[in-house]
């Protein structure tokens, strides 16, 4: 595991270039959902009941927040635009990543910019395709948890140990995404590579362990990241707040990168053991 993850971060050094470009596409779209969400909560939230609510006030807040949500034209301009990003968001998605996993299956035969780009090019319907599938496969358990869970979510307005109930279902649906997630990134990245997919796909369940523990890794170290910028924000506000929470962006970039590179790495050598 430790060979996988190491071999990743020299490949995600390696693609600067693909890391810079993530960071400028998270910033954006990080600061244009901060601007949506901040002119649409905040006023809501300066309605909040001053001084100090008590049951009646609380309880007539909640109904008035619900009666806008379902009447006013505002809040449903703000729910497309909301929308229209998502869908943006999701277009840019595979393209993305058929350009890194080009780009890694490329490493040393061309420029890093340029095989991103190539890759784009080449293989954006592959991963479109995928990740349309990937969504599918991960909206299909909605059909049943979603009648389960959204009857506690409008109760847990009002009481919120009833959040409790929910979660197993919530863990499970997060675990089967995960599943998901990472056996259509295998078949992506054979695919790409000029693989079999379905062997791809094998390779990924076969090794499950490495794989888990590679995605546990990386994913703790990211959420140690956040959790110490988050803490240093809360401690020391001001512009070294405003510097630590712009520049999570990058962080966030790194890592992904580096778990994709960590994931082919543990793929090609898996692949190229399986044939020699």
């Amino acid at each position: 595991m430790k060979v996988y993850i190491s071999e990743g971060f020299k490949s995600m050094r390696e693609h600067y270039f693909v890391v810079l470009f993530l960071f400028i596409y998270q910033l954006v779209w990080g600061m244009f959902l901060y601007k949506i969400v901040s002119s649409a909560v905040v006023p809501l939230l300066m309605r909040y009941p001053d001084p100090p609510p008590h049951e009646l006030s609380k309880v007539l807040f909640w109904m008035e927040g619900q009666l806008s949500l379902s009447v006013s034209p505002l809040v449903h301009q703000y729910a497309w635009l909301l929308i229209l990003m998502f869908l943006i968001r999701m277009l840019m998605t595979p393209l993305i990543r058929a350009g890194l996993l080009h780009s890694l299956h490329e490493q040393g035969n061309s420029a890093k910019g340029l095989a991103f780009f190539q890759g784009i090019k080449k293989h954006w319907r592959k991963t479109s395709l995928l990740y349309f599938i990937e969504i599918i496969l991960l909206l299909i358990p909605a059909y049943w948890i979603v009648p389960v869970i959204l009857p506690n979510l409008i109760t847990a307005i009002y009481n919120l140990p009833v959040l409790t109930k929910i979660i197993p279902y919530l863990l499970l649906w997060m675990i089967y995404g995960y599943i998901v997630k990472q056996l259509l990134l295998y078949c992506q990245i054979g695919l790409i590579g000029k693989r079999s997919g379905s062997v791809s796909i094998w390779i990924c369940i076969r090794y499950a362990v490495p794989v888990t523990l590679v995605s546990l890794l990386l994913g703790f170290i990211t959420l140690a990241i956040f959790g110490s910028f988050t803490a240093v924000s809360l401690i020391w506000t001001g512009l070294l707040a405003l510097i630590l929470q712009q520049s999570y962006h990058l962080i966030r970039s790194i890592m992904n990168v580096w778990k994709i590179s960590s994931h082919f790495s543990l793929w090609n050598s898996k692949t190229s053991s399986n044939h020699s």
